[in-house]
């Protein structure tokens, strides 16, 4: 408790928290109950959570809108200040914070003596027009716009791209090389163009390869690339330097289903050396799209999971969706049995096959009954998405009840890394029954509101538990709202 209260959110690094954390989960049973200040350190994960989240994103943001400015001068067409406009207006409110340039782009905007720009003005700013007569636009100017409009077009020489693209768009498709039955390639921190782009496309015959760039800008290495196509399988391996390269976000991968010689009602799985796990995947179009945080072989098959007592309900869909994907509970024979009690195993098996989670260790939790168990409930732990009871204990018999569901699917949704910055900056809910929950599982709901996932009406009821229909429609909705499936 001492540890906690002396948390100061302005100084302490991430890592000062988790430790502080990892004290924590260490602790009995018993002696967690008696910490009485523990919502301190939630409070400090959670900013930790958005700083790394919305704020980090938000600077982005901003900083690529900064360099896109400087690219704009008095010189620029009226087409070109109104894209600047719109740039800005695009941008959450939390990159506005950051934006340096704002003040240039109003006083390019607001060139009231100039008649090239009365067009623009009467487009975005209508208030200011006094009238409209023959030929001209009468304008009222604001009392803050200068006549003198200072040629601040290069800010600082450091703060300058070399090369700045006038669209906030991809640059062109990388063409991998082929060679000897492979396409490969090398993406090095020097081709990424400019701070906004975030993703590179790679181009191999008829795939293409998404690569997010936020870690080879900092990367000092070259990051290798490559793929080819045998026996129907598709095999992708990444490197950094003389390394496996495993990324923090996904690697999309657009394989058209053709040539995997499949066809869109099958399922795409990871071939691994004890045999194949569940990939995370969706079909679009005449396209499958595989994501991986990491290299390996991928093939197309026929999901043999043929549930016998699925309903004819919302809660049988959801079932039935999740199922053609793979993604399904931890049973062994043909029954979901629906009716029963969710548990953590239940949920942990799910959550893992849809987004193709597994550590590369086991565990130390204790009570899990085989490596595989393990694996899957490491990887969700190093995700962020679930943990266990107490270090050494998963529990995986426990239900789950509502607020837990909805932790856990926030917990999804940042480890994704969607936009929560509704649920951070705006925390409403219309559940009238959660004002004494924790801060956590307040946001949580109010994020599962934001996304549609839940309606808001009535009562949460944030203590029941939930049935396996209930949770898997509930995890069908929350995957579907992120168009994931």
């Amino acid at each position: 408790m001492d540890r906690i209260n002396r948390i100061d959110k302005t100084k302490y690094t991430e890592a000062q928290i988790k430790s502080i954390r990892m004290a924590y989960n260490a602790l009995s049973d018993l002696a967690k109950s008696l910490v009485t200040n523990l919502y301190l350190l939630i409070d400090a994960e959670n900013q930790v959570i958005y700083q790394n989240t919305v704020v980090k994103q938000a600077k982005l943001d901003a900083n690529a809108f900064d360099l896109y400015m400087d690219t704009i001068t008095r010189n620029s067409t009226t087409q070109e200040i109104a894209r600047a406009r719109s740039l800005y207006n695009n941008l959450a409110a939390e990159a506005k914070r950051h934006v340096t340039t704002l003040e240039k782009l109003v006083r390019l905007e607001t060139m009231w003596n100039d008649p090239q720009y009365l067009e623009l003005v009467y487009t975005y700013y209508p208030d200011y027009v006094h009238a409209v007569k023959p030929g001209a636009i009468v304008v009222e100017k604001p009392t803050y716009d200068p006549l003198y409009i200072p040629d601040d077009s290069i800010r600082t020489p450091s703060s300058m791209a070399t090369k700045v693209p006038k669209t906030a768009n991809w640059t062109q498709y990388e063409t991998m090389t082929y060679q000897n039955g492979r396409y490969t390639t090398q993406i090095t921190s020097t081709q990424v163009k400019n701070i906004a782009d975030r993703n590179m496309r790679l181009k191999a015959g008829d795939v293409e390869i998404i690569i997010p760039t936020s870690e080879i800008q900092a990367s000092t290495a070259a990051i290798g690339v490559a793929l080819n196509i045998t026996n129907n399988q598709l095999n992708i391996q990444f490197t950094e330097g003389n390394h496996a390269k495993t990324f923090s976000s996904y690697v999309e991968i657009r394989v058209p289903i053709s040539t995997l010689k499949a066809n869109a009602s099958q399922i795409i799985e990871r071939v691994t050396a004890t045999g194949t796990s569940p990939a995370s995947f969706k079909v679009d179009g005449s396209n499958f799209i595989i994501r991986t945080t990491s290299g390996g072989t991928f093939k197309s098959t026929t999901s043999d999971i043929r549930y016998t007592d699925i309903q004819n309900t919302a809660q049988g869909n959801a079932i039935r969706e999740l199922a053609k994907r793979g993604i399904t509970f931890n049973t062994t024979n043909r029954l979901v049995e629906s009716y029963k009690q969710v548990n953590k195993l239940d949920a942990m098996t799910m959550i893992a096959s849809a987004l193709d989670l597994s550590g590369n260790s086991k565990s130390e939790y204790l009570d899990l009954e085989n490596t595989k168990q393990s694996q899957l409930a490491q990887g969700l732990l190093e995700a962020g998405i679930m943990s266990g009871a107490t270090s050494s204990r998963f529990n995986p018999t426990a239900p789950i009840t509502k607020q837990e569901a909805a932790i856990i699917i926030a917990n999804i949704y940042r480890y994704l890394n969607q936009d929560l910055s509704k649920g951070y900056n705006d925390l409403t809910s219309n559940y009238r029954d959660i004002a004494n929950l924790s801060f956590e599982a307040r946001q949580s709901i109010s994020i599962l509101e934001q996304f549609g996932v839940v309606d808001g009406t009535g009562a949460f009821n944030p203590t029941q538990t939930l049935s396996r229909g209930e949770f898997a429609e509930l995890f069908y909705k929350a995957l579907s709202a992120i168009d994931y499936l």
